[in-house]
Formats: structure tokens, C-alpha cells, sequence
């Protein structure tokens, strides 16, 4: 929260009771949306009712037909601050008598960000435009299906996608992104797996995307899980996808998006099984070192010079060392905490007056997906791939730096023997391979496109073009 409004915040909510001098009436409803820092958009109703002085609301999420009663409202010269102390939700908002609404900020669960609220009520519509988005009826075949990982003992469910016509056809899986994600690895409203599958059952190639461990129709706990299990998810899906008669055995393909990609690499290791990998956004570096060149460039987009960038490189370095410093994720959680603690005690006051040093060293979200990612080395995967391979990145992308992941890649590949690898950088496109103007995660669902079209295209081309595989 900006400090100058964190502090206006401290003031009155001392306040045991909320009292007001309004110069208006906010009974009602008002309405807002919240977006999270990848883009991601929520509705959000406040509900509000006069009770003595002052007065008692509920936040609604209309698309969950969910309501949580309000701790705390203050209304005083036009400034509107509320509070959830259950969510830890904060809300301080400014009457702007010209657009007719409240203009501030909320904090929820430690994220950040614009939270506007006024009378004009939101549709579901109004949040996400996405033109490229298929609807049906499809004039291809789709096919929800069930498979298991037998292993882990884990069942997945996912949707099939062929053309119309029966024949045995070459088929895709797609791999998903960090997080809990669904079958259409949606985020911030694009479907980009969908969008995908779409283009792909339209000209010839049959695809297979299905919801992560936990998530959707798919049994198993996603938070128990990291990239190897999710690897062993995606030869299940190979498996399942050599019993089928419309699908071409010799020619079962992994295509991963950013940590995607990564299970593509695990999964294609060494397995005869996979006839070819697409990378889209994926890493050749380790994942400690990806942490310092997204730190980099986030730097850079803000116009930090060199010397500050530097500067909180080597600020953080102790922190993330000691996440990369143990398998157990547990105990490479405890080690970061003792490095936080230093941290903040070298801090200037400016940071020590605005957050506590428990809050500080307490705000970590670190489990077995990351901490498999941190210890990433591609490299041990990549020199067993001898299957062709095709890695994409957007030169505008802020979270895998296209050059140096791309070359990693290749060179990796290349020196260990596989000479069927193809590079390709799309000009201007960011990590969801979106044509993009700030490019900026944040701004990834206010972009009305999913992907941009020469991607698919591409994929599909080199795709079909592949040489047939001995049987």
C-alpha cells in the first residue's frame, strides 16, 4: 500500500467506532473488479447499509454467490476505507466526483492492487472480451475422457480433440503452467490450450490437454505434488493416448507452456515413447539462475540503472540460496526465513516503519512445486532428448528471457547429438505469446488477444512436416 495512504489508514482505523461527517449517502450497492498481478479479474459487490452513525456491509462475489460480512467501514470526507480481518482484505478509496466513483487500492491475502467501486453494475461480460475464443458446436471431434496415472495412484481427466473424420491422426499433449491449472491452462480469461486445440483439430492434428493433479474433474493434491510427479502425469497421458484408435502410436508429441515445458523436458528424457517436443516460453537455464535474470529484468522495465539492479541481486541472494540450498523444502523454508531475518534487520527504517519483522520473515510461500523448479537443471534432461524439438519464445517476454533460454536450449540439445532442433523468436509477443504493448504480466488480461495467430500456425506446420518415424 502506498505509505502515504497506509498511514491514513492507521489513523482512523484506531477509531473504535466508526462515526462520520458524510457529505453523501452510500447505502447500497457498488461495484468493482479487482485484478490480480498477473491479470486475472474478479467482480466484487459491497453492500452497504446505514446502522447508527455509521454503517454495516457485506463484500460479494457474484460469480461464487458468496458474501463476507464487513469487520470494519469508515466513511469521512470522502475517503471510503473497509476491512475483512479474516481475509486480511483492506480497502481505501477516494471519492472522484468527476468519473462518479471510488478510486483507491485494496490489499487481499498480500497482493495489491486498483480497486475502484461505483454505482454502475458489472457483467460477467464486461470483464473479458476474448474474440478468439472457439464456441460450439466444433466441427471437429471431442472426446472427454479419463486416464490414470498408475503409479501415483492418481486419475485425470481431460478433453480429447481430433478431426471430424476418422483416421488415425498425430496427437499432442499439453502441458500446463506453474500453478493448480485446468485442462485450458486459462489465466487472467484466455483459454490458450483451448484456443490451441482448436487450430490445432482444424488443420489435422489431434490434441489431449487435461486438468492438473487436484484441479477440475482430476483426483490427486496439487500441493503435494512438483514437476516430477506432474512428468509422470504426462507419460500416463502417452499411455492412455497409445490405446486409442484414432490416434497415430508413432507420433505422440509433448507440447509445454513456461513450467510446462520443463515437465515436457523430464517426461521426453530418454523415452522412445515421445515422437517430438514444442517449448513454448520454457527455461534452458537453471532455475536458480532464472530467478536472477527475472529479477533483472523486472529492474529494467522499471528503469532501474545497472548499479540498483545489481544492488538487489545480491540483496536477495542470501534468500534465495538458501531456498535452493536443500531438497527438503521444508528445511530450505526454514534456512529462508533466517536469511529474511537478516534482511530485514539491514533494511533502512522507511521499511521497518511500514512492516513488522514477523510479517516480513512470515510472508513466504514456498512448497514442493517451487522448490523442484528452483533446483531445475535442464541440462540433465535436455542431453537425453534425441526426438525432434522445437523451442519458441517472444522476444517481449518478462518472465523467460527469450535469448539466453533459447540458446541454453539449443545448445544443450545440439552438442549432445540431436540436430533435429528448431529455434524460433516471435517479435513483440510476450510470455503468453500475446501481441503486447506494455507487456507486462499485469497487463496479460487486458490484452483482448489469447495468442497470437502466426503461433499455432507455426506449430502446426512443423508439426506436420516432421519426418515419419521408423515402426
Amino acid at each position: 500500500m502506498h505509505k502515504g495512504l497506509w498511514l491514513l489508514w492507521l489513523s482512523i482505523s484506531l477509531c473504535t467506532v466508526a462515526w462520520a461527517q458524510q457529505s453523501k449517502d452510500i447505502t447500497g450497492k457498488w461495484y468493482g473488479v479487482t485484478k490480480s498481478y498477473y491479470g486475472d479479474k474478479q467482480r466484487l459487490t459491497v453492500v452497504l447499509e446505514k446502522e447508527g452513525d455509521g454503517y454495516k456491509g457485506e463484500l460479494r462475489n457474484p460469480d461464487d454467490d458468496e458474501a463476507i460480512t464487513l469487520d470494519h467501514i469508515i466513511y469521512r470526507q470522502d475517503t471510503l476505507l473497509l476491512r475483512i480481518d479474516t481475509i486480511k482484505f483492506a480497502y481505501t478509496g477516494v471519492w472522484n466526483e468527476a468519473s462518479k466513483q471510488f478510486q483507491g487500492i485494496f490489499t487481499w491475502n498480500g497482493q495489491q492492487g486498483e480497486f475502484n467501486l461505483s454505482r454502475r453494475e458489472i457483467r460477467q461480460s464486461d470483464i473479458y472480451k476474448r474474440p478468439q475464443e472457439p464456441k460450439p458446436p466444433y466441427p471437429y471431434y471431442t472426446d472427454q475422457v479419463k486416464f490414470s496415472n498408475e503409479h501415483d495412484h492418481v486419475s485425470l481427466a481431460g478433453t480429447f480433440t481430433r478431426p471430424a473424420e476418422w483416421g488415425r491422426y498425430p496427437v499432442v499433449v499439453l502441458l500446463s503452467g506453474s500453478g493448480p491449472q485446468d485442462r485450458d491452462d486459462e489465466m487472467a480469461g484466455h483459454k490458450t490450450f483451448l484456443v490451441l486445440a482448436d487450430f490445432l483439430a482444424r488443420n489435422g492434428i489431434a490434441s489431449l490437454r487435461f486438468d492438473d493433479r487436484g484441479v477440475g474433474a482430476s483426483g490427486g493434491a496439487y500441493e503435494k505434488s512438483n514437476i516430477y510427479d506432474f512428468a509422470g502425469d504426462a507419460n500416463a497421458a502417452i499411455t492412455y493416448l497409445k490405446t486409442r484408435k484414432d490416434v497415430d502410436p508413432y507420433t505422440i508429441g509433448l507440447l509445454g507452456h513456461s513450467e510446462g515445458a520443463i515437465i515436457a523436458q523430464i517426461a521426453a528424457a530418454n523415452n522412445k515413447s515421445v515422437a517430438f517436443v514444442v517449448s513454448m516460453a520454457g527455461p534452458g537455464i537453471t532455475g536458480r539462475q532464472l530467478v536472477d535474470q527475472k529479477v533483472i529484468m523486472d529492474g529494467r522495465m522499471a528503469g532501474e540503472s545497472d548499479a540498483e539492479i545489481k544492488a538487489r541481486v545480491e540483496s536477495l541472494k542470501p534468500y534465495w540460496d538458501a531456498l535452493a540450498s536443500d531438497t527438503n523444502y521444508v528445511v530450505a523454508a526454514t534456512r529462508a526465513k533466517s536469511a529474511l531475518r537478516d534482511i530485514y534487520r539491514a533494511s533502512p527504517e522507511e521499511i521497518k516503519k511500514q512492516v513488522s519483522e514477523e510479517t516480513f520473515v512470515n510472508d513466504i510461500h514456498f512448497d514442493r512445486e517451487l522448490s523442484s523448479i528452483l533446483l531445475y537443471k535442464p541440462l540433465d534432461y535436455l542431453k537425453q532428448i534425441k526426438c525432434p524439438f522445437m523451442a519458441i519464445n517472444g522476444t517481449r517476454d518478462m518472465q523467460v528471457e527469450a535469448t539466453t533460454n533459447l540458446n541454453a536450449i539449443e545448445r544443450a540439445l545440439r552438442e549432445n547429438g540431436n540436430m533435429l532442433v528448431t529455434i524460433r523468436k516471435f517479435d513483440g509477443l510476450n510470455h503468453l505469446f500475446q501481441r503486447c504493448k506494455t507487456c507486462t504480466v499485469g497487463e496479460y488480461g487486458d490484452l483482448e488477444q489469447t495468442i497470437d495467430p502466426l503461433v499455432p500456425e507455426f506449430i502446426a506446420h512443423w508439426i506436420l512436416q516432421l519426418p515419419p518415424r521408423a515402426r
